[in-house]
């Protein structure tokens, strides 16, 4: 094998199973990544998920996690808060 085919062999292994998103998924990912409660390291991920069957903050909180930090929710909770009234509008169809 001569040095440019290990080249090309060495360069092959390097770039196996990695992919290129589109940059809206890439995007979705770094959004989806952000830290909602900054004292637990929960991202917003995590909060949206776990905001299925919630209605106030504190259930929200008491699902996730989120509010039980050193701040005691001061910092993530007005972030839920709008989280939760945005998802209230979609469900009566506002933007």
């Amino acid at each position: 094998m001569s040095e440019d085919d290990n080249d090309q062999v060495a360069n092959n292994n390097a770039t196996a199973g990695t992919t290129t998103l589109d940059p809206k998924a890439e995007e979705r990912i770094r959004m989806l990544a952000k830290v909602v409660c900054i004292c637990k390291g929960i991202n917003l991920g995590r909060v949206l998920k776990g905001m299925e069957g919630c209605e106030t903050v504190q259930d929200v909180n008491r699902k996730v996690g989120t509010g039980s930090g050193g701040c005691a929710g001061e910092r993530c909770g007005p972030r839920i808060k709008v989280l939760l009234q945005k998802k209230k509008e979609q469900k009566q169809g506002r933007p």
